[in-house]
């Protein structure tokens, strides 16, 4: 084994050793630092990600809160035209009438089931008071034939 390293000064081999085992600390260091900062940054967004959980579950409780603080609320003909056309509903037929007590609104939609009870849990979402009568659905070609009674009474106790 013909090598140099031996053949230098006794000082010499030292520093080459001591600067090798320093670089070797450097890199290893690095690794370290580098790992560190990705644990951190994962951290980080696992943090953002449950601090928006906490956000939404907090403003469903007030939205909670607030609707158990408060009646039942009466839909008019327009809201309950924008509920439609929200979940994707056709309005095929709308007839209202009245007797002394109750205000009657005869409805006939076409849609699909899955919009048909979109529609009913975003109205109980929003506390709006509906009383079904005479609810029918009827399986069309292509689509769902929907057709019930709205009662409302004409003073809510």
């Amino acid at each position: 084994m013909n090598s140099d390293f031996f053949n230098r000064p006794l000082w010499q081999q030292y520093l080459i050793c001591i600067l090798l085992m320093v670089v070797i600390f450097i890199i290893g260091y690095l690794f370290f630092i580098y790992d560190i900062n990705k644990q951190s940054d994962k951290q980080q967004k696992l943090y953002q990600t449950k601090q928006l959980q906490i956000e939404s579950l907090q403003s469903r409780l007030k939205h909670y809160q607030f609707g158990q603080n408060r009646s039942l609320i009466i839909i008019n003909q327009n809201e309950f035209a924008q509920y439609i056309e929200r979940n994707h509903l056709v309005l095929n037929a709308f007839k209202h009438y009245q007797t002394d007590e109750t205000i009657n609104w005869d409805i006939e939609l076409n849609g699909e089931f899955i919009d048909f009870m979109n529609l009913i849990s975003d109205l109980n979402k929003d506390y709006y008071y509906l009383n079904f009568r005479d609810l029918k659905m009827t399986k069309q070609e292509s689509y769902l034939q929907i057709i019930f009674t709205l009662l409302f009474k004409r003073k809510i106790e």
